[in-house]
């Protein structure tokens, strides 16, 4: 029997259960971790959390040994990679330098999950890297409350296994949608492959209009998504986890109404997911999913232990040799400083000598006050410098901005900027057309801008002039309209 533990930012899932050919989920918990004692599954409150969770083991006898930990957090860095097949070790090796771009300032802790290949010769991978500070901190943790973990795994990396096992068997291009108590998370498969996961934080109600606006919102980026990465597969269905079934057909006509025609159905698969119903299930689905982690590629406690041993063993074979080297030096440098000694004590003598002239004294007193009253100088002048640069940073959304927007409409839609507002560096515009889908070809347009670091929309409203109608929101780069433009 195995017990998992996930951590995110308020809830607290916990699932028992075990892993043979499919998973058996005996036992759901769920509660709402301490105010602000977890922020992006790091813990900010080791005594309140402690203490927290002591009282939810002992209130429910759950065991202190064999317990698994799944994180959810953007501690851990991921990326798809492809590379030639090989042992476990070498292929770390590879993962590391795959990693070279992104890691270079800090030391990381890597693991992955092997994905569907039809490549003999070459293998694919989700990889992931995260500090091992962070790992030991967990360990030290859990030690200190009484729980022996087996393993820590990230939130991403395990959802990935659970979907590899259910999902991706019954369909080759899809889109999973997670709903969390605060987050909405999608994962993407294309071909059977995992191709993209991204979470956002979902503030509607669930069952509302709004909340299955924000459920099409997710399912239209990953189209973009698609499009822009040029994957042609057709998109079969969108499984919904995490949400009421009774919602279905609500959130269904709703997505429909909005242009989604994909097939929509309620994330279910009681072949691999056993115990409960999976209708069930579904609703504590990361918890589930560490019962999926298999192997020791993305069980981080084995990869941050096999870390240290590598480290004490080559450290170990490199001590006998610096021992020998440093007793050489040191003698070389025993000799070399005793002459070095005598010959600095005659420049010493020298050199009091020379500074307790009366003439050089006063020189220093004179030098003393001009480097005073210089540093003062250059402090003024500096601060006067940061407030231009600072204002220059500022964007201005300048008629020329306002132009080149309008210009970008031609063809597609009908713009009216509603305001602009120079403290957050947005502007607001209204977009109309006949289309909905020119629409969302012109805001496509727009993100593909340089000038704009991100672009916002609402939803449609349908006009009495049978126009669709929808409110747009770009925040422009930083220093955009500063370089003279009108």
């Amino acid at each position: 029997m195995s017990t998992v533990i996930y951590l995110s930012n308020q809830q607290i899932h916990i699932v028992e259960g075990k892993r043979g050919k499919s998973a058996t989920v005996n036992r759901f918990l769920s509660y709402p971790a301490p105010q602000g004692t977890i922020i992006n599954g790091i813990i900010m409150d080791t005594e309140a959390f402690g203490t927290f969770l002591k009282e939810i083991w002992t209130e429910n006898k759950l065991p202190v040994k064999d317990v698994n930990l799944v994180v959810n957090s953007t501690k851990f860095v991921g990326q798809n990679m492809e590379i030639p097949k090989m042992q476990d070790e070498k292929t770390l090796d590879h993962i590391k330098h795959g990693f070279s771009n992104i890691d270079r300032s800090e030391e990381k802790v890597y693991g992955f999950i092997r994905l569907e290949s039809s490549h003999k010769k070459m293998q694919r991978l989700y990889a992931e890297s995260v500090s091992p500070d962070f790992i030991s901190d967990y360990m030290k943790f859990f030690d200190g409350i009484g729980i022996k973990l087996k393993g820590i795994y990230s939130g991403e990396g395990s959802m990935i296994s659970l979907v590899n096992a259910t999902a991706a068997k019954n369909y080759g291009t899809f889109i999973l949608m997670i709903a969390d108590s605060m987050t909405l998370t999608t994962v993407l498969y294309v071909n059977k492959v995992f191709t993209y996961y991204n979470s956002v934080r979902c503030f509607h109600e669930p069952g509302t209009e709004d909340y299955a606006q924000d459920l099409t919102r997710s399912a239209s980026q990953i189209k973009q998504f698609m499009q822009a990465n040029q994957l042609d597969s057709e998109l079969e269905a969108i499984l919904l986890a995490g949400v009421e079934e009774r919602d279905l057909t609500f959130y269904k006509t709703i997505m429909s109404e909005y242009g989604v025609q994909t097939k929509i159905d309620i994330f279910s698969d009681t072949k691999n997911i056993k115990g409960h119903d999976g209708i069930y299930a579904q609703k504590y689905l990361f918890a589930t999913s560490g019962l999926f982690n298999t192997g020791i590629g993305g069980n981080y406690i084995t990869r941050y232990q096999s870390k240290k041993t590598e480290k004490k063993d080559a450290s170990n074979v490199k001590y006998f040799v610096i021992l020998g080297v440093t007793l050489l030096l040191m003698i070389v440098i025993f000799i070399f400083a005793f002459l070095h000694k005598k010959n600095k004590q005659d420049e010493l003598e020298q050199l009091e000598e020379y500074n307790n002239d009366p003439a050089i004294l006063m020189q220093v007193e004179e030098f003393d006050k001009l480097t005073l009253r210089n540093s003062f100088l250059v402090g003024q002048y500096l601060s006067i410098a940061s407030i231009n640069e600072n204002l220059d940073t500022y964007p201005w959304a300048t008629s020329k901005v306002q132009k080149h927007i309008f210009k970008l409409a031609e063809g597609y839609a009908t713009v009216t900027i509603t305001s602009c507002d120079a403290n957050s560096g947005t502007t607001n515009m209204s977009v109309m057309a006949k289309n909905p889908q020119i629409i969302n070809e012109f805001i496509t347009i727009l993100m593909k801008q340089d000038i704009f670091h991100d672009v916002t929309y609402s939803g449609y409203n349908y006009t009495s002039d049978e126009m669709y109608q929808v409110n747009v929101s770009c925040t422009l780069e930083e220093a955009v309209g500063r370089s003279g433009e009108e």
